[in-house]
């Protein structure tokens, strides 16, 4: 049961109030509010913390924790690739109150937001942190902490597709594919990450490796590299098995559509 609202004014007293037993940061509370989320006694609201801005200098773009996902959805200095991510999220009702740092900071099992960041190299901001972590990193859970905000830098056309049973219904596989294609027409730069809906969330790496400096393979290469590299979870609405066979799928419909120039 909640007993108090916090509003600190700056990062240094939310840190501060966040250490409070009992206590949890409120963003826009649709998690907070959700069965099962924990009983916070006490609420940091993060609204006066100036870090609902969506941004980009030059090759830099900067989301913050407190920017709503439907604000992403709506900002042009977002990469296309996360308006449509947080466009795939939940309801235009909840993308109004749902922030990126909820997002960041619970993890929920069928994000399609975090996967897109993981084919980005997103670099996630931390309060009290002088360098920002890789989001990889931050997923495996090592590190902690208050949720500043996001980094892409020299962000890569990218794309991503995600499937559920319904459009109400969590998504039980996410793909997203980032790359460039060079003057010889080689991938440089590839990234793929994928998703199960089950909480499991990574880069795969070594089909990234098996692509890297090739030009695009046929189509059931490349599945091969990702179903190799990804084994996901069963749900109730898929087997890891067809999962496993649509990642594939997915990937290699996203690198050639990226490769063409029409993600």
């Amino acid at each position: 049961m909640v007993r108090e609202i916090l509003r600190p004014a700056t990062v240094r007293e939310a840190l501060r109030m966040g250490r409070r037993p009992g206590a949890a940061w409120l963003g826009g509370g649709t998690w907070l509010n959700a069965p099962g989320a924990g009983r916070a006694e006490v609420l940091v609201s993060l609204e006066r913390l100036g870090l609902g801005k969506v941004e980009r200098a030059g090759t830099v773009c900067r989301l913050g924790a407190s920017a709503t996902l439907q604000q992403i959805v709506d900002s042009r200095d977002a990469p296309p690739a996360v308006r449509r991510a947080a466009a795939l999220t939940a309801a235009r009702t909840v993308r109004n109150m749902a922030t990126l740092g909820g997002e960041l900071g619970l993890r929920p099992p069928g994000s399609v937001l975090i996967p897109v960041l993981l084919a980005l190299d997103a670099q996630v901001l931390l309060a009290g942190r002088l360098s920002a972590l890789g989001l990889e990193e931050h997923c495996r859970g090592r590190e902690g902490g208050l949720v500043l905000g996001v980094r892409i830098d020299h962000p890569l056309p990218c794309a991503v597709e995600a499937l559920s049973i319904t459009s109400r219904s969590r998504r039980t596989l996410v793909v997203a594919v980032g790359l460039r294609v060079g003057p010889d027409g080689a991938l440089r730069g590839v990234r793929i990450a994928a998703g199960d809906g089950c909480g499991l969330m990574l880069r795969l790496r070594s089909a990234e490796e098996a692509m890297e400096g090739r030009p695009p393979m046929p189509d059931e290469e490349i599945g091969n590299l990702v179903r190799d590299a990804f084994w996901p979870n069963p749900d109730m609405h898929a087997s890891g098995a067809y999962k496993r066979h649509m990642a594939g799928v997915l990937a290699a419909d996203l690198v050639h559509a990226l490769a063409g120039g029409t993600p």
